[in-house]
């Protein structure tokens, strides 16, 4: 999972809904995320990625009335997995191969999706822009990575539109320090929140 923290988006959406128009900040950051996504093609290990960078710019940043915020990431991988998984990301984030897309994808961290990851990507697949999941540990909200005309070159086996994986957010809300009301933390909400919260 990535650390992220502190991204303001709106206010929280009832259980398993797809979001209104209040919840435009939410699709902006996802598509932030996305670009970011896409464009970490062709770097090396020691380079500052755009999906760091992006990481960078939205920590303890853009903290709203509501105070919601992004905890961390994770990437559902579908093009290359049947069935898809979520990958497990370190600091360096998702690094997207410009190359053959038929390659083996490199060895990671991969787990089975949760039935509501599956219910989560089915309406994805069927056209809806984001869904957002209440639970347990808290909300959690899924947007699409959908092919575009630049991706089929690779993905060739897909149409532009197509999901080719997602992006997974863990969404929190931010706390401020009493005694130091510039330090700000993005921490889960829910009944099993604090077990949640990745340890870095």
């Amino acid at each position: 999972m990535l650390v992220l923290a502190v991204i303001a988006i709106g206010a929280p959406i009832a259980r398993g809904q797809t979001p209104g128009e209040d919840d435009a900040a939410l699709r902006r950051m996802h598509d932030a995320f996305v670009e970011a996504f896409i464009d970490s093609q062709g770097f090396g290990k020691r380079r500052v990625t755009p999906m760091m960078a992006r990481m960078r710019h939205y920590q303890f940043e853009g903290v709203g009335e509501k105070g919601r915020c992004v905890f961390d990431v994770e990437l559902v991988g579908v093009a290359r997995h049947d069935p898809p998984v979520v990958h497990r990301a370190g600091f360096m984030g998702f690094q997207h191969r410009d190359d053959d897309a038929a390659m083996p994808a490199l060895p990671t961290s991969t787990r089975t999706l949760q039935a509501w990851e599956r219910e989560a990507l089915a309406r994805l697949v069927s056209g809806a822009d984001i869904v957002v999941q209440a639970g347990p540990s808290g909300e959690r909200a899924m947007g699409p990575i959908r092919a575009r005309l630049d991706c089929l070159a690779c993905h060739r086996d897909h149409r532009e539109g197509d999901v080719l994986g997602a992006l997974s957010y863990g969404l929190g809300r931010v706390t401020v320090a009493p005694d130091a009301t510039d330090r700000r933390d993005c921490r889960p909400q829910g009944i099993n929140a604090a077990s949640t919260r990745p340890s870095y």
